[in-house]
């Protein structure tokens, strides 16, 4: 008995040895805090606010340090030159995808959650033919107008009482993708529309997509769902039914002569490579990237007009001196257009401060290193992830001095002119860059000058303006807020 007591002893001794020898942080990995057996260092990345929490290490261990998450260790990169060297100099070893609880959901097809050879085709095919259609392009700019023109008029409705515009504005972005990829766009009020819109939303702002549940899979089968692994796969599963019915009823309507969308463009795609045994071109990438198209052009635009409809209630004169510039260019007869953008420096850079200070994508997609990399005498080793921090860009004081205020004049030179662009990382950098930029930073222009030129913001009558405050979730986005649009006509 005694000898059997000492033998399970002696075992937990060499298991909680092994556990601890397996946690340590390898010789030659970037500095970090020191990892608990099992697991890692998530108590450290649960202790309060994630932004804290994260600048809190940099500051401690430096630019680049390691954090070990459930079996991963993860490096996270902070700062201008260590991002562009890492994913821009250094693109051949670092564009890959880890195998992640986000990217299962896309089961690792699309081009989000895709690598290799793969993700290289699908990205290609997709901005080759979304192009055609006029993606991101001046062509495309009478359709988003025409949508700008129906959001316009919804605000007008409300006859200046307070409003949140948050689902208005997500759908009429998502109109802008519908118009491209199957066809058409939807009424404001379409219940099937609205929840789909809706769940794309809800996931977007679900912090367990950036949190533990990503680096640790086995949370997913805790009873309970507390880290809402389930109602994520949900969502995505409604949300892939809603582009599965848009697909069949394209492949019942399908003229290979007459392609109307991206949808068509793709089914003729497959149906050119039936006959090869490895073609890429499936019904299963299609959903994915459909997916992929809707998260990449409604997010980032959708949230960070929200912001700045935030940052202009809380700073009046700013609004002020945006709209003058606006009646002194184009006056109050036509809506802004995008050969108006040069002339209207001002409110281009109103555009870039509240993309850099929402801070709506705080931390790139995870990306992983395909072989070992050494820089700056660490290791980052082959197959472990790498965290890209953008906040540690957005919040830099050398490069953004008080970076914690709302300043547009900080990206006008002392003529005017705009300057500084290429310091916003918003669309992330090298070759993961959003696919959605181009048409996004139309979107913003149009939409932002358009909805200012007609309506002045103001807070709800007899309340101060909206506490400057957000959720972080896979995206950085306001906290519920309603305004006034007083029309100015």
């Amino acid at each position: 008995m005694r000898r059997s007591i000492a033998s399970s002893n002696f075992c937990s001794i060499i298991l909680v040895v092994l556990l601890w020898i397996r946690s340590r942080r390898p010789t030659h990995y970037p500095p970090g805090p020191t990892p608990f057996p099992i697991i890692g260092n998530f108590h450290t990345l649960v202790k309060g606010d994630l932004f804290k929490v994260m600048r809190g290490l940099r500051k401690e261990y430096g630019d680049i340090f390691s954090l070990s998450l459930g079996k991963q260790w993860v490096t996270v990169v902070n700062g201008n030159e260590n991002l562009r060297e890492l994913l821009v100099k250094r693109a051949d070893v670092t564009t890959d995808r880890p195998s992640c609880f986000v990217f299962r959901q896309g089961k690792n097809k699309g081009i989000v959650s895709a690598s290799g050879s793969s993700w290289k085709q699908q990205r290609a095919f997709a901005v080759s033919k979304l192009r055609d259609f006029g993606f991101g392009k001046r062509s495309f700019e009478s359709s988003v107008s025409e949508e700008v023109e129906q959001l316009c008029n919804l605000v007008n409705s409300y006859n200046g009482k307070a409003f949140d515009i948050s689902g208005i504005i997500h759908t009429s972005i998502s109109n802008n993708v519908m118009s491209i990829t199957v066809g058409r766009r939807f009424d404001y009020d379409d219940p099937k529309f609205q929840q789909f819109v809706y769940l794309l939303n809800e996931n977007a702002k679900n912090s367990a997509l950036v949190g533990p549940l990503n680096f640790a899979p086995f949370l997913r089968k805790i009873p309970g769902d507390p880290f809402g692994a389930k109602q994520i796969s949900n969502n995505v599963r409604q949300t892939f039914q809603f582009f599965r019915t848009e697909i069949n009823e394209h492949e019942k309507t399908l003229d290979t002569d007459n392609l109307r969308d991206f949808i068509d463009v793709y089914l003729k795609e497959i149906k050119n490579q039936e006959e090869e045994e490895t073609s890429e071109f499936t019904a299963g990438q299609l959903l994915t990237i459909m997916a992929d198209l809707f998260v990449a052009g409604t997010e980032t635009t959708a949230t960070t007009i929200r912001w700045a409809i935030m940052y202009l209630l809380n700073n009046m004169d700013i609004q002020k001196k945006m709209c003058k510039e606006i009646e002194d260019v184009i006056g109050s007869g036509r809506p802004p257009c995008m050969s108006d953008k040069p002339n209207l420096p001002y409110c281009e850079a109103v555009i870039l401060e509240s993309l850099r200070l929402g801070n709506v994508v705080p931390y790139a997609l995870p990306h992983k290193a395909s072989d070992d990399i050494v820089y700056k005498g660490f290791t980052i080793p082959k197959d472990s992830i790498i965290l890209p921090s953008l906040d540690s860009v957005a919040f830099d004081e050398k490069l953004f001095p008080d970076a914690h205020s709302f300043k547009p004049e900080r990206f006008l030179d002392e003529n005017g002119r705009l300057c500084g662009q290429d310091k916003v990382l918003s669309f992330s950098l090298g070759r993961r860059v959003c696919l959605g930029e181009a048409l996004a930073r139309m979107e913003l222009f149009l939409y932002i000058t358009s909805l200012v030129q007609r309506f002045e913001f103001l807070p709800p009558e007899g309340k101060n303006p909206p506490v400057i405050k957000g959720n972080l979730g896979v995206t950085y986005c306001p906290k519920a807020f309603e305004f006034r649009a007083v029309s100015r006509s």
